[in-house]
């Protein structure tokens, strides 16, 4: 079972929340400021949880779309609560 940092989960949601129509994410844990194993756990946890409306994945290196509705519940959960 994962357990990614809450922190970690708002940092990649915020930033696909920013994406616009068809744009795609790379997930590089130091550009989006988080270690590697963190920003994998999180990625994986999230993808699991459709939060994104697509997502890409090859060799370990995500790539995610825009957030889904139950992203964009998750952030605001997670902001909120």
């Amino acid at each position: 079972m994962l357990n990614p940092s809450k922190s970690d989960c708002i940092t990649i949601l915020s930033a696909a929340a920013n994406l616009t129509d068809n744009s795609m994410l790379p997930l590089e844990h130091a550009r989006l400021g988080l270690s590697r194993n963190g920003m994998q756990t999180a990625a994986s946890f999230l993808i699991e949880r459709d939060c994104f409306k697509t997502y890409r994945s090859d060799s370990g290196h995500y790539a995610v779309g825009g957030l889904s509705l139950q992203g964009r519940l998750r952030l605001d959960q997670l902001t909120t609560g």
